[in-house]
């Protein structure tokens, strides 16, 4: 429990909220091969990172010590522990190598180490799937915590209004808010999803930099030059969804007493706080509708 606490933390410390450098962009998971078996803890915490979208290699350490019938067992038992979920994944984003760190002496001869390109190569490979999987969750994200900043201006900016204690009184409020919703719609599909996916963009190039800079690897760019002049430009194309919320303004009776009552006073606040939130949400859930179409970009420009 207390494993897959610090692995729950982990994750949450390096999600697709957060910045593209903080990512784990691949996880290399140790198995010792003459184990012969892959216990529970392991499958279970293999699902765990395969489930939030990360590349993973399994390695199969001391390879050295088994022969190559007992190494393809060993792969089948895990491939089969995994079947259900690398169902819905993308190719290259599980692998399974056999390795050997150090050469040995044997009466049988001498081992030579081997397994290291094939894991670097595992991992290059699947920086791409890593990238398609998690960037247009990322990007929806940051969104999010646009419209979530939205709605806590709007909750602060209550407090200098007037509020009545007569819904009907306070129709010029709901309208202010309906009308800031429409420009923050606006906004997001004009502006702020171009330079999030821009900024994504470009954390992703300078992480795949730093991964091929480690491996001692010729750089390619994630875009050749002709890809960025020619894509990129999708938002362009983007309308604004209209977010179709209307204030439920109840028709109430319209006496000065109530109107000023601190108690009904206070209760219309809190129901103009849930309108808010409510346009948030329905915004928020408009902005989800745009990971499949970044994925959808993803997948044809790089």
């Amino acid at each position: 429990i207390y494993k897959f606490w610090l692995i729950d933390d982990s994750l949450k410390s390096h999600g697709v909220d957060k910045n593209i450098e903080d990512w784990f962009h691949s996880v290399i998971y140790c198995v010792q091969a003459g184990g012969g078996r892959v216990e529970d803890i392991d499958a279970e915490i293999i699902r765990k990172f395969l489930s939030e979208g990360y590349l993973l290699t399994v390695v199969l350490t001391k390879a050295d010590q088994v022969d190559e019938d007992d190494e393809k067992k060993l792969k089948s038992v895990i491939l089969g522990e995994l079947k259900g979920l690398l169902a819905s994944k993308s190719k290259g984003a599980f692998n399974v190598i056999a390795t050997c760190a150090e050469k040995k002496k044997t009466r049988a001869g001498e081992t030579q180490p081997f397994g290291k390109e094939e894991v670097q190569k595992a991992i290059l490979d699947g920086w791409k799937d890593t990238i398609i999987e998690r960037l247009p969750k990322h990007v929806v994200a940051k969104l999010c915590e646009y419209v979530d900043d939205w709605e806590n201006r709007q909750i602060q900016m209550l407090g200098t209004e007037k509020i009545s204690g007569l819904a009907e009184n306070n129709a010029s409020i709901y309208q202010e808010i309906e009308d800031s919703a429409g420009q923050l719609r606006t906004d997001i599909s004009k502006v702020q999803l171009k330079r999030i996916f821009e900024e994504a963009v470009a954390s992703c190039k300078k992480a795949d930099t730093s991964l091929r800079t480690t491996f001692d690897i010729k750089i390619e760019s994630l875009n050749n030059e002709k890809v960025e002049q020619e894509s990129f430009k999708w938002w362009q194309y983007l309308y604004v969804i209209p977010v179709g919320l209307l204030a439920s303004i109840p028709v109430m009776i319209s006496e000065s007493i109530q109107a000023k009552s601190a108690k009904r006073i206070a209760e219309e606040q809190h129901n103009i706080e849930d309108y808010i939130h409510a346009v948030s949400e329905h915004i928020k859930g408009q902005c989800q509708k745009y990971e499949s179409l970044i994925a959808k970009e993803l997948k044809r420009s790089l």
